[in-house]
This record gives C-alpha cells, structure tokens and sequence, in this order.
C-alpha cells in the first residue's frame, strides 16, 4: 500500500475526474482511511503505489503507447489491478481464440490479419454466415463497430470498405450476428476477488442492436442464475492469472450461453446499482 495512504484511479484525459460509476468504489476506498487520486495515463508511479486501471479509454487509439506504458509500470513495482500481464492479454480480442482453445464457448470469430486482403463476402461464405458484425480487434464501446447484412448489396459494399479502412491499420473482428441481443439482451456478470458479485441485463433500445448507453441501451440488475455461475467459472478457469475485477459479457445463442467479451481492463462494473460490489474491491486495496 501506498505509504501517502493513496489509491491512483487511472484516467484518460477526457475523463480526468473518476466516472460516476467509479466514484461509488472512490467512496467505498475512503471510507476504509483512503484517499483516492485520479490520475490521467501516461505516469510515472512508484513501488509503494496501488494503480487502479479504471478509466484509460482512449488506450484503444493509442495501444502501443499503452504497451510501453505498462512496460514502465512494471520496472517500478507498483502494485497494478489488473495485473498488468492480464491488461495486455486483454487488449486484443484476440484472447478470444485463446479461450475457445482452451474449451470455453465464446461467440464465433474470424480475424482479419493488418494487411489482409480476404474479402467480407469470401468470409461470409466460407462460414455460412447472413449477417455479421465487424469490428477492430482493439476497441470499446462499439468504436467502429457495424454489422453487414450479406444479403444486401449495399450493406455487404459498406462492409466491405469498412473492413479495407480498418484493416490498413489493424487487426479487424467479424463475428455472426446475435440475434438474441435483441430480443433477450446481453447479461455481465461482474466478479470481484473471484467471487461473482452481481449481475446486470442490458439491453438495446428497439430497432437497435448495440447496448451500450451511448446507443440509447438500458441496464438493470438481475440475479446471478446457476447458469451464469457454471460459465464465469468457466471462462475464468481458463484465464491465466487470477484478475482482482472481471466483466464477463454473455449472450444467447442456440438456448446456449456464449461468451461475448471478457472485460479486465476498464470495464463499467455498475456500482451505482451493486455498492457492496465496491466494498468488496476497495477491500481488496487495503494494506496487509
């Protein structure tokens, strides 16, 4: 523990304060004799320091200052959550096929090398899909995310220059679209410490697809089924490395859940609807 008695939240510069969200885990730290320190990336910390990695958005922009940064971090001892290992295994989807191999039952996904020249329709039918969703291999919050519809010239034409700008410069994500966000959502199940805390349910406004609040989504807290605690376990079980806090994003396919995304790196962890959840990682930041 920091000898000042201070947690570093790290931000972006467009964020620099903590965001709503982060300021019910800001209290829960304080109340336990704290204080908290929003602290906009790239800096330099040192080895008693405890570095909460909240808010860094826009290291999607800019991944490989964001992998230098966490060179730094880790040549000053700081103590990191999550782990910085975990942070860069998470920044690529392409974990995605890491976890698949290892048994885990994750949405379908083809990835599209930089510089590749394999066109969206000739994808399309190799795996027999009528509609997907394309998206940058490091993003959040649906940056440059759309969905193509196969069976409409037009949308496979917008598609297909979509994919040629995004894959200039980086490694692009085409995954089947998922019918059942639509009509049943997206559930996160939020784990802390190992342990699941809450569950939220979001869902897109009608004739929408993506759910994220931008967008017009909604989120409400759901209970945690036994379904969801057989997945998380098996997702986590596969991770390499156990994070202090984790979004694991589910979604229905076949009457089968399926993970979307696995969220270890600034994840809205909805503390506003599940404070004791704040409890429980401000815990986790105390000195031994």
């Amino acid at each position: 523990m920091s000898s000042r008695g201070t947690v570093v939240f790290v931000v972006d510069a467009r964020t620099i304060g903590v965001t709503p969200d982060d300021a019910v885990l800001a209290d829960a730290v304080r109340r336990r004799g704290l204080s908290v320190r929003p602290v906009v990336w790239p800096s330099s910390f040192v080895a008693d320091d405890v570095v909460l990695i909240r808010s860094p958005y826009d290291y999607v922009e800019r991944p490989a200052e964001f992998n230098s940064w966490l060179d730094d971090l880790d040549e000053c001892g700081a103590t990191v959550l999550n782990a910085t290992p975990l942070l860069r295994w998470n920044m690529h989807k392409g974990y995605l096929d890491d976890l698949a191999a290892r048994g885990v039952a994750v949405v379908p996904t083809e990835m599209l090398a930089q510089g590749s020249t394999r066109s969206l329709a000739a994808l399309l039918a190799d795996r027999g899909w009528s509609r997907v969703v394309v998206k940058p291999a490091i993003g959040a919050s649906a940056r440059q995310t759309i969905s193509v519809d196969g069976a409409d010239p037009s949308s496979l034409e917008r598609g297909e220059a979509h994919v040629r700008r995004l894959v200039v410069r980086e490694d692009v994500l085409v995954q089947p679209f998922v019918a059942s966000i639509q009509t049943d959502g997206e559930v996160s199940v939020v784990v802390i410490g190992g342990e699941i805390t809450h569950a939220v349910l979001k869902q897109p406004t009608a004739d929408e697809w993506r759910i994220q609040s931008e967008f017009g989504g909604v989120s409400v807290r759901v209970p945690v089924t036994a379904e969801h605690e057989r997945v998380v376990a098996s997702v986590l079980g596969a991770v390499d490395g156990a994070p202090a806090y984790a979004r694991v994003d589910l979604v229905g396919i076949d009457g089968e859940l399926h993970l979307m995304e696995l969220e270890l790196i600034e994840p809205e962890l909805f503390f506003r609807i599940a404070p004791e959840a704040a409890d429980r990682l401000a815990d986790l930041v105390l000195p031994d």
